[in-house]
């Protein structure tokens, strides 16, 4: 099945509007999943930490401003 980013983001009401952080987000390569889990991302090898963090760092910049707090969870 392989390494997979799990991510989970939490709205404000007085942040950007669902559609444009979902546009955000896909940029970085999430694409959007249903139920439990907002987007995946989908590592071609294991990642490192480094890598991951890395990921999350770039979710950071992306969503400055948005009002969105993310969670991140990364496994095969």
């Amino acid at each position: 099945m392989g390494w997979k980013t799990y991510l989970v983001m939490y709205f404000g009401t007085n942040g950007v509007k669902i559609t444009d952080i979902v546009k955000k987000v896909e940029v970085l390569g999430f694409k959007a999943a249903l139920g439990p889990i907002d987007f995946e991302y989908s590592w071609k090898v294991a990642p490192k930490r480094e890598e991951v963090f890395k990921l999350g760092d770039k979710l950071t910049e992306v969503l400055n401003g948005t009002g969105v707090i993310f969670n991140l969870d990364t496994h095969d």
